[in-house]
């Protein structure tokens, strides 16, 4: 073990031959050491080793090719991360002018759709809250329109009673205009009611709770105060229900309503001999059928599609008297039920059908 020292100190980084003298700290010799001897004592070492440029160059190209990789990797990141912000802002920039576009009062403006990420997601549920701010902003201006023309041909009429009556001293002249300024009144009274009502129900408030109710007593009971003006205007009144009484949850006012509608515009359309039928019946699909048929003018088919807007009275409609807003409430009944109301042509008449879960 005379050599283990010498070695250890040449392995190690010391001169072999200046054990004072220390190498240089970057050293990276690899060496191989072998005593010489003749018996005892050693006489020498013979060393074998790459000298200290060899370590250095392999050191230097390491680092050289960990710099390029890591230039290379932040070039790539950069380039990356780009081309990631470009594709997730450039469509959320694209819906931000669309907003803009919007706010401005183009309600036309969509969004563009591309692609079925979380941002497509985003650009549809934007397309649909823009579809329905337009509808509802649309039939608000309409509404407005409609509802302004209507109250302004009572309203007219009533001022020119008003001012005939003013300058009339004759008592039974005087007397008819305050007879028509009443009738102007009294139909400004159910314009505003109906309003007031389609408007309730279609904002979904419900203030008449839900409850069992004996569909087939209400449409008796209902039925009964307009058959009594069906025979006055000689038109035959039928009732055709089932042997079994049918009842569904539901208001009772909204049904009593829907149903004294439908009745009252039979009536009204159906001329002297003709005929009014209401009915109920259980479908198969397990609802409730409820429906009115008359032998009336009818209705023409281009009119069908928008029988239940509010103001819409066909063609063929205006020589009665009516404000437009009769179907429109049972309409709105209908959806407040998670049902719905249909018309069809029965020559001769109408056939309106209405139909509510059991």
């Amino acid at each position: 073990l005379d050599f283990a020292i010498p070695v250890r100190r040449t392995l190690f980084g010391f001169n072999l031959f200046d054990p004072n003298r220390d190498t240089d700290s970057r050293r990276s010799d690899q060496s191989v050491v072998v005593p010489l001897s003749d018996d005892n004592p050693t006489e020498g070492y013979i060393q074998l080793s790459h000298g200290p440029a060899y370590g250095l160059d392999i050191v230097d190209g390491v680092g050289r090719m960990w710099l390029i990789a890591s230039i290379t990797a932040v070039i790539l990141a950069a380039m990356i991360g780009l081309y990631i912000s470009r594709h997730i802002s450039a469509p959320l920039l694209a819906l931000a002018r669309v907003t803009s576009q919007m706010s401005e009062g183009d309600l036309t403006a969509r969004a563009a759709i591309e692609g079925h990420d979380e941002v497509g997601m985003l650009a549809r549920s934007f397309n649909e809250m823009a579809y329905r701010v337009e509808e509802t902003i649309l039939t608000l201006r309409r509404f407005v329109a409609d509802a302004a023309h209507e109250l302004h041909t009572p309203l007219t009429a009533l001022r020119t009673n008003m001012e005939l009556l003013a300058d009339e001293e004759r008592a039974e002249q005087r007397n008819l205009f305050i007879q028509r300024a009443l009738a102007q009144v009294n139909r400004l009274e159910t314009l505003t009611n109906d309003l007031l009502e389609l408007s309730r129900l279609e904002a979904g408030s419900k203030p008449d709770r839900f409850a069992s109710l004996n569909l087939s007593g209400v449409i008796r009971e209902t039925s009964e105060l307009y058959a009594s003006q069906a025979e006055q205007t000689d038109i035959e009144f039928r009732i055709d229900l089932p042997a079994e009484d049918i009842t569904i949850r539901a208001s009772e006012s909204q049904l009593r309503r829907a149903l004294g509608n439908l009745l009252e515009n039979a009536i009204k359309f159906t001329p002297p001999g003709g005929t009014v039928e209401v009915g109920l019946r259980k479908c198969e699909s397990s609802n409730i059928e409820l429906w009115v048929q008359d032998t009336g003018i009818g209705i023409p088919d281009d009119d069908l599609p928008q029988l239940f807007s509010r103001f819409h009275r066909g063609r063929n409609a205006f020589a009665y008297p009516g404000s437009g807003l009769g179907l429109a409430i049972v309409k709105a009944i209908a959806d407040a039920h998670a049902g719905s109301v249909c018309a069809a042509n029965r020559l001769p008449g109408t056939r309106f059908t209405l139909r509510l879960p059991a």
